[in-house]
């Protein structure tokens, strides 16, 4: 009997393009196994690898190498490996470094701390920066923060090995469950996806299962993982002081950050580094970093998986 195989439709080799350049940027490569999780149709890594092979368009520009897919080029291509290997090296070490800081945010109350960015994704050639994403109790996320800015900058003197620590998005507990309770975009799902939990695993499990939604762009990620279930998160209301000092840190801290923001915006485009040029958002519930590079992929993420879904 011969054997079915897998035909790439149109949708699906634009995203492995996406999910390519995705991780280029990054300066990364992507793996057959990881392409398996993050594409609409539920395949086999061989059956991917065969597709990939077959279809003309992604083999005239792409082939495999090992696990991972390398563009076509003139001569030999091992130096794409040897970057890939140093790049996972790196963010490996980095999550050692993650770990080791998390230990001095324990009297910040954080209740998630969680490795986000290139780390996460297990790529770190390019970002400096060991980027966190962390939920705080609500009303108590400037305590939490101040504490763990003053922290950071402890670390960097006892551990002058590791990359700078950057808050690059924190939340409290109400403002993350109504953002993940929302339908977001594309690349929002797959860095909740792609989240390396350092502590509080019921509470990022609480939150994906409140994010259905992320079964709709990555089945096959979402469905095959632990986040069935009913979300169990609950919330505890803050005390009038605790309120009153969040405010206090909101008005000092966050009016500092929002200065030295724009400072660090200036100097980045002095230097000729628009991509790197960030908008801040920073409000009582939450702080979040976004350089103009990820707002632009965040867009071409949007323009690829347009054709998704959403289902009430």
């Amino acid at each position: 009997m011969e054997a079915v195989h897998l035909t790439l439709s149109e949708k699906t080799t634009e995203r492995i393009d996406l999910l390519y350049e995705s991780a280029k940027r990054n300066g990364s490569l992507i793996s057959v196994h990881e392409l398996t999780r993050l594409l609409s149709e539920r395949t086999s890594e061989r059956e991917l690898a065969e597709a990939i092979a077959s279809d003309p368009l992604l083999n005239a520009r792409f082939e495999l190498k090992g696990d991972y897919l390398t563009e076509r080029r003139p001569g030999p291509g091992a130096s794409q490996l040897s970057e890939e290997s140093h790049s996972r090296r790196r963010a490996t070490s980095n999550l050692v470094h993650a770990v080791r800081f998390a230990q001095l945010l324990r009297p910040s109350r954080f209740r998630m701390v969680a490795a986000s960015g290139s780390t996460s994704y297990g790529s770190a050639s390019k970002s400096k920066d060991l980027d966190l994403f962390c939920v705080a109790p609500a009303g108590q996320l400037w305590y939490s923060l101040t504490w763990g800015l003053i922290m950071a900058r402890v670390f960097s003197f006892i551990s002058s090995q590791s990359p700078p620590v950057c808050f690059s998005c924190v939340m409290d507990e109400r403002f993350a469950r109504s953002t993940f309770s929302d339908v977001q975009g594309p690349l929002f799902a797959r860095d909740a996806l792609e989240t390396k939990v350092i502590k509080g695993y019921d509470v990022h499990r609480s939150l994906m299962r409140m994010a259905r939604w992320i079964s709709m762009f990555y089945p096959a990620a979402y469905e095959l993982s632990e986040y069935s279930g009913t979300p169990v998160l609950t919330t505890n209301r803050p005390s009038v002081l605790e309120r009153a000092l969040n405010i206090f840190l909101f008005t000092t801290v966050g009016r500092y950050l929002k200065l030295k923001s724009t400072l660090l915006n200036k100097k980045l485009a002095a230097a000729r580094r628009a991509w790197d040029v960030f908008d801040i958002q920073c409000e009582e519930d939450h702080l979040i970093y976004e350089s103009r590079r990820y707002v632009s992929l965040k867009q071409r993420y949007e323009e690829v998986l347009a054709a998704t879904q959403i289902k009430a």
